[in-house]
């Protein structure tokens, strides 16, 4: 396992996330429809700021604001990552 911050920071883009990279394949990654939302992570007390980009009220990515005094962008592979056990999967 790994945090992911290394697709944050990666100047080129030839990392992404997995739901991206098989979005991008079936030809279904669109982010001019993305939405964003802001929040703040429930893992831990630390505060971090998370933004969810959702697509047709799925969501495909988490990122952090670079801003964000807290974590500058970085985020633990919980806050990154964690997104999945809350997808409605029905």
């Amino acid at each position: 396992m790994y945090c992911g911050n290394c697709i944050e920071v990666c100047p080129t883009g030839a990392l992404s996330f997995k739901s991206e990279f098989d979005m991008r394949a079936a030809g279904t990654w669109d982010e001019s429809r993305q939405t964003e939302t802001t929040t703040v992570c429930a893992y831990c007390g630390v505060g971090c700021n998370l933004t969810l980009h959702v697509l047709d009220n799925e969501i495909v990515k988490v990122t952090s604001p670079h801003g964000n005094p807290v974590t500058h962008g970085n985020l633990c592979i919980k806050g990154r990552f964690g997104y999945q056990h809350v997808q409605n999967r029905g």
